[in-house]
């Protein structure tokens, strides 16, 4: 079994940033040069346009109210594999601008990527870990459930959803752990409040429908060590996070999104995203399938690709996924300090 921890991320892991990207020198190579690689980390929405929860600073509630409810079909799920594979991406993280678990054929996807060796996490809400089979855990190397809060009526005051689903998902929690005993499994924790976070109705770039705003007043702050007892008792390992900072975008130490290259989303309805945190505004294709799934080869790296990344303001961007990732890339990569000899190490 793999032992409980806590790890608490809300400082930045710039270090473990750096040492992820020197295992990919070719994608770096690609963004230096202007001549990308294919991505590395590619997001999967199995579901668009619907979730069972409605959490106070959810990034996504503009991008999933901007679009239609859509499960992605057995066809597409089966194919996702093989050409993730041959395109040249390394990993899948299951998630998407809704909760992925709602999709009944999730195990389809997950025996998809396995099939083509493509590595595969997994963030849920929790509600229904029991769709995923012994054997999908199996092949899961990571799976995140985003409990948030360490009572059920903190959880139901945040997450617009009856308390007993709590008690639900620490059920499941407990389960899956019996059945997966090795699966690295984590309960994630954001910590947020009204006053002090930015809140769904925050996102959404100006240019996605606007959410009627939250009238709830309040945080989770003090449940974290509740959430440390729960995952040690679970055993598993507890993530804490801060949720974005109300002045997030003013403190980013980046001029451009160079991390752009380094993934995409692949949602139901066949769209593909340059940005996870911007799904439905910066899209390369409106059917990654279309010419037998080689429309987007061709695109990626093209002018249109070009054009979209650059088109880009970080400044209007009030949170971003990748933000640390971009401050190591501009500050060592595409500027960096010449006169510390490099070449001399």
């Amino acid at each position: 079994m793999i032992s409980s921890s806590i790890q608490d991320t809300s400082q930045s892991g710039s270090r473990d940033i750096r040492l992820k990207l020197l295992a990919h020198p070719d994608r770096l190579l690609g963004i230096q040069s202007g001549r990308f690689a294919p991505p590395i980390l590619i997001d999967i929405d199995p579901v668009d346009g619907v979730c069972n929860l409605d959490c106070e600073w959810c990034c996504q509630a503009a991008s999933r109210s901007s679009r239609p409810t859509k499960f992605m079909s057995e066809a597409t799920m089966s194919r996702l594999g093989s050409f993730s594979r041959d395109w040249g991406v390394k990993s899948w993280r299951i998630a998407g601008d809704s909760e992925p678990l709602l999709h009944k054929g999730i195990n389809t996807l997950i025996a998809s990527g396995s099939e083509s060796e493509i590595d595969m996490g997994l963030i849920t809400n929790g509600v229904y870990l029991n769709r995923l089979t012994p054997d999908s855990l199996a092949k899961l190397d990571w799976l995140g459930i985003s409990l948030d809060a360490g009572t059920g009526e903190t959880w139901s005051r945040l997450k617009k959803s009856p308390a007993s689903n709590f008690e639900k998902i620490l059920d499941n929690i407990a389960d899956v752990r019996s059945k997966a005993p090795a699966l690295d499994l984590a309960i994630k924790f954001l910590r947020w409040s009204s006053t002090e976070h930015l809140r769904k109705e925050d996102f959404g770039h100006g240019l996605l429908p606007v959410i009627e705003p939250s009238t709830t007043e309040a945080d989770n702050s003090n449940d974290v060590e509740q959430v440390k007892k729960i995952a040690a008792d679970l055993g598993v390992r507890a993530i804490i996070k801060n949720a974005y900072p109300r002045d997030f975008a003013d403190k980013y130490r980046f001029t451009k999104c160079h991390a752009t290259p380094l993934g995409g989303v692949f949602d139901a309805s066949h769209t593909f995203h340059l940005c996870c945190d911007a799904r439905g505004i910066f899209v390369l294709t409106d059917d990654y399938t279309r010419d037998d799934w080689q429309e987007l080869p061709r695109l990626w790296g093209g002018a249109r690709h070009r054009e979209l990344i650059d088109s880009i303001d970080p400044r209007k961007c009030v949170g971003c996924a990748k933000h640390g990732i971009n401050e190591v890339l501009e500050s060592h990569l595409i500027v960096g300090d010449r006169t510390e000899q490099l070449n001399f190490i």
